[in-house]
């Protein structure tokens, strides 16, 4: 069931005011509104990352592809991925030029073609598609394999340590006794009538993601503070 995919259909047909449901695995609950997707600009944390940028450009986990029509509105080649068929259906009817249906994790880089893509960008705390620690060193190893010599990886994520919320500090708690990263979250989607499926997330800690660069052989180039609760990372392929 490709409830995402749902919300994002739902919002491109004008039917505002629907609120997406993110249910954690202990009940806690964010509403989540799709308008988020559909953003004229990035956010400034996002901008200021994008000045490294280099096309062409892989977006990786693309959604309603807010940032690939701001890059191909200044010229960069770009191909956005989702594995969510309804994302990809809302990218092409918002005229992006090349989204493809592809979950990272599970098929081969062959499918991407024969383009060594400059930059990847993982924004809206995508790292997550990993789904736990060992996961997201496998994405990184992944996207070093579409990615020409001296390629890039933009990275922003939450930074999950610096909240005092009860619930999420619980949260960590629990994944520490399990001798799990305190950013490991088992999640699901609810929208309108419909429930998705169980499925971990993963919001590496800034340590985390320098640990994991470096055992997938990246520089990191730049990583902290991005305003608010989030980080923002820049790591290189050897050259």
């Amino acid at each position: 069931m490709d409830i995402f995919g749902n919300a994002l259909r739902d919002r491109q047909a004008g039917l505002g005011g629907r609120l997406m449901t993110i249910r954690r695995d202990d009940g806690h609950t964010d509403a989540h509104d799709p308008d988020l997707y559909f953003a004229a600009e990035p956010f400034p944390h996002e901008i200021d990352l994008l000045k490294r940028a280099e096309g062409p450009i892989l977006d990786v986990g693309c959604g309603a592809g807010r940032t690939l029509l701001w890059l191909q509105g200044r010229g960069f080649q770009t191909t956005g991925i989702d594995k969510s068929r309804g994302a990809v259906e809302v990218c092409l009817e918002r005229e992006c030029q090349d989204v493809r249906l592809f979950d990272i994790m599970d098929g081969g880089p062959d499918a991407l073609g024969a383009l060594a893509f400059q930059t990847a960008v993982l924004f809206g705390n995508n790292f997550g598609i990993g789904g736990t620690i060992e996961g997201g060193a496998e994405l990184l190893r992944r996207l070093t394999r579409v990615l020409a010599p001296g390629g890039q990886i933009l990275v922003t994520g939450l930074d999950i340590t610096g909240t005092t919320d009860p619930s999420h500090l619980a949260y960590h708690q629990r994944n520490r006794a399990r001798n799990r990263p305190c950013g490991e979250i088992v999640m699901r989607f609810e929208y309108e009538d419909d429930v998705g499926e169980w499925t971990q997330w993963f919001h590496p800690e800034a340590e985390e993601l320098v640990r994991l660069a470096a055992e997938a052989n990246l520089s990191v180039e730049a990583i902290g503070p991005a305003g608010g609760p989030f980080y923002a990372a820049a790591l290189r392929t050897p050259r």
